[in-house]
């Protein structure tokens, strides 16, 4: 992308900021009266024209001002403005309402940050979980649930918690199902959980594990649940209603269209799953999503939880017309509440 003269940005910049408050096309005289630019309406005029020919801004109508193209609010979003820190009342808002939870737990957490992010951003929050198959054990335990059935529950250093009961005829007792968890809990500390079947594999054919038969059935056990670990992850959505407002989904052909990629979880994953790779904000505008029915939309995403950990990342959906600075840093700022929040669990 060229980079653009010192005249050229301001007249993009405030095209962008002006369209992006009012969703009209913003004309050149409007723009002298609002910006009271040091250079005359014909030459704001000039610099519209070659901002459009090179594809910064487009013309809806012959006879209305300008707006901004994904081009145009990808050059503002890289060059032309930086992330503003949230509102304090903002910050309060975001922090009350997840803080509220009685008894958090992860999905809580998660829940209450895509519907705090939704009402802040007015936008369409999204929270992704982080996957569970890239998480550091934590710990298994087993439960009696009656004789030759156990459940066992493997908890993640994200807190995620996975469960499932099986079948075990060879248990006799909670006390041997505690002697088998604390067994593995010793053996598996901190292991990636990519890593834990393997390591239980292993231990399975050491000689020591071949000649006790509390060893054997405790790998067994634990290997049992990894062996239907989830291989996806949880997706949180706030209120899709908050995007009524906005002038650009009152079509409602266009409306349904969008719900209806949101109904599909995997689209959402494959969406903000960049996010989690990154450090930083992500910005995905219009086009760059690669997603059909999201072609009008911009994603705004994050990761949360610590580095070198299992990372979740969340986000915002909304028209092409955001305010970015402002939406950057509300995401910024929950994703950085959230991981905080999770590590205190």
């Amino acid at each position: 992308m060229e980079q653009l003269g010192e005249r050229d940005q301001k007249v993009l910049g405030a095209i962008v900021e002006e369209f992006v408050q009012t969703a009209e096309p913003v004309g050149s005289r409007y723009l002298m009266k609002k910006r009271r630019f040091a250079f005359s309406p014909a030459t704001i005029r000039n610099v519209m024209a070659d901002l459009e020919d090179l594809g910064y801004l487009a013309q809806p109508h012959t006879s209305a001002g300008r707006q901004p193209t994904d081009k145009g609010y990808r050059y503002y979003v890289d060059h032309l403005m930086a992330a503003e820190p949230p509102l304090v009342q903002d910050r309060r808002r975001i922090r009350r309402q997840m803080s509220a939870l009685e008894h958090p737990d992860v999905d809580g957490l998660l829940d209450s940050a895509s519907r705090v992010l939704s009402a802040t951003a007015h936008q369409l929050g999204v929270v992704i979980a982080p996957r569970f198959e890239t998480s550091v054990f934590r710990r298994i335990e087993f439960v009696l649930l009656r004789e030759g059935r156990v459940l066992v529950i493997l908890v993640s250093q994200s807190g995620v918690v996975h469960h499932r009961p099986v079948e075990a005829a060879e248990i006799g007792s909670q006390d041997e199902l505690d002697q088998m968890a604390n067994y593995l809990n010793s053996l598996l500390q901190d292991l990636p959980l990519q890593a834990v079947k393997e390591k239980i594999l292993a231990e399975m054919a050491t000689e020591k594990a071949l000649y006790d038969s509390l060893l054997q059935r405790a790998l067994k056990l634990g290997n049992r649940i990894l062996e239907d670990a989830p291989t996806t992850d949880g997706v949180f959505l706030g209120d899709p209603s908050t995007l009524l407002g906005h002038p650009e989904f009152a079509n409602a052909t266009k409306m349904r269209s969008i719900f209806e990629a949101f109904e599909k979880k995997g689209l959402l994953l494959r969406l903000l799953e960049r996010a989690s790779r990154a450090s930083g904000i992500q910005v995905l505008i219009g086009q760059e999503n690669a997603l059909t029915d999201l072609s009008d939309c911009a994603v705004v995403s994050a990761s949360y939880g610590k580095p070198g950990r299992a990372q979740g990342s969340l986000g915002v959906i909304g028209p092409t017309r955001m305010d970015y600075a402002r939406v950057m840093g509300l995401v910024d700022f929950t994703a950085r509440l959230l991981g905080e929040l999770l590590e205190a669990l």
